[in-house]
């Protein structure tokens, strides 16, 4: 697989985000991408280990995230966390991590899988890129971040899912299309920060439109 070809397309672009973004990301990620883990396993554990602290009493926390790390294997592609952040970026990456299965159990990734997640993220820069501006407040109960309380990590995936679907379902509720791009944001920060930035709820500008507010919907 080569990261110019199977995960740019004219709409959505991985790449572009990270050159974008990385400035701000890394610093709010600097325990994950400071000292990116090569073995997946870790990185796996890494990943969750931070989603879930942010969500958790402290008391909580440590029969939570300390879980040992289930093995990670990979078949027919690159298999350990730089390469596979080098091609496919976090966002994609966090995704194939941690959306099929407990952190805690055994995980097969496979070229499918990466795709299909790639896939996904390119239905919500299809629909969310061009989404009008609006002011309302995140919806206060969010049953992703109810999920991340409990360390259910493959449940958080899958709610923030359903609520995308929702999202489709209902596109005049404001303050659901709020409520799922924060979300997003966790998992997926590169796309995230992007679309928060186009609602004016991030206050530094990307690397390539610095001092601009232009909001093309589309990155080349």
């Amino acid at each position: 697989m080569s990261k110019d070809t199977v995960y740019i397309s004219p709409e959505y672009n991985p790449h572009s985000l990270q050159r974008d973004w990385g400035f701000l990301v890394c610093k709010q990620h600097s325990e994950i991408i400071d000292t990116l883990p090569e073995n997946l396993s870790e990185l796996r554990t890494r990943l969750h280990a931070s989603l879930v602290s942010q969500f958790v009493l402290n008391d909580e926390k440590a029969h939570l995230i300390a879980c040992a790390a289930a093995k990670v294997t990979a078949d027919g592609f690159a298999s350990n966390g730089s390469s596979l952040y080098n091609e496919v970026g976090l966002d994609i990456l966090t995704l194939a991590l941690l959306a099929d299965v407990p952190a805690h159990r055994p995980l097969h990734l496979t070229q499918n899988s990466l795709i299909g997640h790639w896939r996904w993220l390119r239905d919500v820069w299809r629909y969310c890129a061009k989404h009008p501006q609006c002011d309302a407040p995140p919806h206060p109960h969010n049953t992703v971040t109810t999920a991340l309380q409990g360390g259910k990590n493959n449940l958080a995936i899958a709610q923030l899912r359903d609520l995308f679907k929702k999202v489709q379902q209902v596109p005049n509720d404001s303050g659901l299309y709020i409520s799922f791009i924060s979300s997003l944001s966790l998992f997926c920060p590169f796309i995230g920060t992007e679309l928060l930035w186009r609602q004016g709820r991030i206050d530094q500008d990307p690397a390539s439109r610095s001092g601009t507010k232009e909001n093309k919907g589309i990155l080349e």
